[in-house]
């Protein structure tokens, strides 16, 4: 689980930056426009007339049972008071010459003394969380402003800073705990006043691997494979029964179906990288990436920052890549992969 924390003074994130270009395992990482929009929905249902009712009848509740409280707190502190009082009155009644007495009420004069006002600070602290009362004047242009704000809210002249504004008066902090890698986020929320409430949602994220049902989602691609379904085929199936892939595409493709038939060593790639000559220990960088387990990017990186040995060929209708790894150059590779510091050249 990792925790990022909204305080109510912004909508800002705390999340950690992946170090891709240096093989490093990718870092848990939060965009903050989905948390923007969600929590922006929450605060409207929050200000709808509807809810500004049911709010406004639990403060009504409050104020009627607020004569009942008060009546118990002034018993307790008579209690008390009339506690300390006696104590005071056996006190001065004792006999000085009885000085083991003596000490005996004084000891019970000071525990009343303390319990009158332990209840005293506790009547206080009562006092000072008890809401204000709303007047009928202020309960009119509550109702008002609750049926116009969504309105205003989406208003073209009503920036992000009075967003803020308005959030800040009812929000006053988000946790945002990731499940994992995976696209799943839990959002509790403490509005003011002391009121938390759960909400979800699912988060973008880069890579089919971290979808919480990939294992499932590679089960059905190879069912359909099985079937006897191409790669496009099995794409519209997956769309049609809901399956959805990671951020910046909205359906799965041909392309991406391949790749997973690849990773999963049902589908070999054919076409233009064979008929492509070759030197000894020569990879293309798909066939390096799936066989190293590394990010096609992370390799685009080393090579562009001459961490890795690779020719560019333009025998084929676009120009290709041409990794040379030896079994010792595969070796280095995998070690590096866990330990990003050993391929930094400067601090970035």
């Amino acid at each position: 689980m990792a925790m990022y924390t909204h305080n109510g003074t912004g909508l800002r994130y705390v999340c950690s930056r992946a170090a891709a270009a240096y093989g490093a395992p990718l870092c848990q990482s939060f965009v903050g426009r989905p948390l923007d929009t969600l929590v922006a929905r929450l605060v409207l249902q929050a200000l709808e007339p509807a809810a500004l009712e049911l709010s406004l009848q639990v403060a009504a509740d409050v104020a009627v049972e607020r004569p009942r409280l008060q009546q118990q707190w002034h018993q307790r502190l008579e209690r008390v008071r009339y506690d300390a009082e006696r104590a005071c009155r056996q006190y001065n009644a004792g006999e000085p010459e009885t000085r083991l007495g003596a000490r005996t009420l004084e000891r019970q004069w000071e525990a009343a003394l303390a319990a009158e006002a332990t209840v005293q600070a506790a009547y206080a602290r009562f006092l000072a969380q008890q809401p204000v009362p709303l007047s009928g004047q202020e309960r009119e242009a509550m109702r008002r402003l609750a049926a116009a704000i969504p309105a205003l809210w989406q208003a073209p002249t009503t920036t992000a800073a009075d967003h803020q504004a308005i959030i800040r008066q009812l929000v006053e902090r988000v946790v945002v705990t990731l499940d994992g890698a995976t696209e799943h986020v839990a959002l509790p929320l403490s509005w003011a006043g002391g009121h938390t409430s759960a909400a979800t949602l699912d988060r973008p994220v880069a890579r089919l691997e971290q979808l919480s049902y990939y294992p499932a989602l590679v089960e059905r691609v190879c069912t359909l494979h099985a079937q006897g379904l191409k790669a496009p085929a099995i794409a519209q199936t997956l769309n049609a029964e809901g399956w959805r892939p990671p951020k910046r595409r909205t359906t799965f493709t041909g392309a991406t179906v391949r790749s997973m038939l690849v990773r999963q060593g049902r589908w070999t790639p054919r076409g233009r990288t064979r008929t492509v000559p070759r030197r000894p220990h020569e990879w293309t960088i798909l066939e390096l990436a799936h066989h190293l387990q590394i990010p096609h990017p992370t390799l685009y990186a080393w090579i562009y920052t001459g961490r890795l040995k690779a020719r560019r060929t333009t025998r084929t209708r676009h120009p290709l890549w041409l990794v040379h790894a030896d079994p010792a150059e595969l070796a280095r590779l995998r070690a590096l992969r866990p330990n990003p510091a050993l391929v930094r050249t400067k601090t970035p």
